[in-house]
């Protein structure tokens, strides 16, 4: 993200970003040079809210982009401690915040997706999520189609859905609609746990990447 922020133009820098709060692309650097600042001085113990996040674009509404980011280099090894040191799961966030905004932000500005390492947040969320699904929902066998992964969703397999490790994470995450998960390849009839399958709230339009 450091690197692409260095050829984007004022005019991309202030492109909205769909599938965040009403968040420029500018603002979205803001706040992840902001999650990087406060989780290591412990201001912030990862989830953060939306006050905090609000806090962390507002603190910084006066910054260049080049300002941001220097920033936001100057905090890495920090938090890269935080990461090695920190074993609690929710200590990982940071980095899943990083992976998902830069899609957004790609997909804002109508660039290609950055799939790498789909398949370690797919591990990671969707592996989470198989752990807490309620026994009172259909069963869900999820597939991950080009990494070979598997999650079972409840002890049994009343409905299968199938599709890329990136398209899987981005629809658990709030970065598909309702009508693009329900689109996606499913073996049985969806509507009973499309509700439930995201950790974020479904966007109202569909998201490109």
């Amino acid at each position: 993200m450091l690197a692409l922020a260095e050829g984007l133009s004022a005019e991309q820098l202030a492109t909205p970003v769909p599938a965040l709060p009403a968040w420029t692309v500018q603002q979205t650097y803001a706040h992840l040079a902001g999650l990087c600042a406060d989780v290591p001085a412990e201001r912030v113990t990862p989830p953060a809210d939306d006050t905090v996040t609000a806090r962390q674009v507002a603190e910084r509404a006066d910054l260049d982009i080049t300002r941001i980011c220097a920033a936001w280099r100057e905090d890495t090894p920090a938090l890269l401690r935080v990461f090695a040191t920190r074993t609690r799961a929710r200590y990982s966030l940071p980095a899943v915040d990083v992976w998902h905004h830069e899609n957004d932000v790609r997909g804002a500005l109508g660039m290609e997706a950055q799939p790498e390492g789909a398949d370690e947040l797919a591990a990671f969320i969707i592996g989470g999520m198989a752990r807490t699904w309620s026994p009172d929902l259909p069963g869900v066998r999820v597939v991950a189609t080009d990494t070979g992964q598997e999650w079972n969703f409840g002890e049994r397999a009343d409905l299968e859905w199938s599709a890329t490790a990136f398209e899987l994470v981005r629809a658990v995450t709030g970065r598909r609609s309702t009508a693009q998960m329900r689109a996606m390849d499913w073996n049985g009839d969806p509507e009973a746990v499309l509700g439930h399958l995201s950790r974020f709230p479904t966007p109202e339009t569909d998201l490109r990447v």
